[in-house]
């Protein structure tokens, strides 16, 4: 059990620092006699874009997951639950909100998008009390489109 809980934090605390922390690296450059900043690059008359694995989207619906997946393995340590289920609940809700974020289609429809963020929170808040996850994200959805109901008209 206390090896258990020591994971528990260990895990918490590296997604924590890990996503709070951001490392910059430094970069050569200098000034020409006309005065402006070349960082030392060589310039190419292409697109030289970084290619990474996935795009920036991407890229922030895994952050969200991560961050998602610490919060759930802190709560289920903190309410004495099942750590690896909270986890992995707190993934989905975390993933499911930036994905919500940064949806294009979404962005065109605000009322929906608030009904949607309503749902994420409602299924967050059965996962923390042990109720069924469909009633609140029912409850939740239908809440929040009235607030973008409300908000937006």
């Amino acid at each position: 059990m206390m090896m258990k809980r020591f994971m528990s934090m260990l895990l918490l605390a590296f997604l924590a620092f890990g996503t709070v922390a951001s490392t910059q690296s430094a970069q050569a450059g200098y000034y020409d006699r006309k005065g402006h900043y070349h960082s030392g690059k060589r310039t190419y008359y292409y697109d030289q874009r970084r290619h990474e694995w996935f795009d920036y989207k991407t890229g922030k619906i895994l952050k969200g997951g991560l961050i998602g997946a610490g919060i759930g393995a802190g709560a289920g340590l903190l309410l004495e639950r099942n750590v690896g289920k909270t986890a992995l609940v707190g993934a989905g809700l975390g993933a499911g909100t930036q994905a919500v974020r940064y949806s294009s289609t979404l962005q065109r429809h605000p009322i929906l998008k608030t009904a949607t963020y309503g749902a994420l929170a409602g299924t967050g808040v059965s996962a923390a009390t042990g109720k069924r996850l469909g009633t609140g994200a029912i409850l939740g959805g239908a809440l929040g489109a009235g607030v973008g109901a409300l908000k937006n008209y």
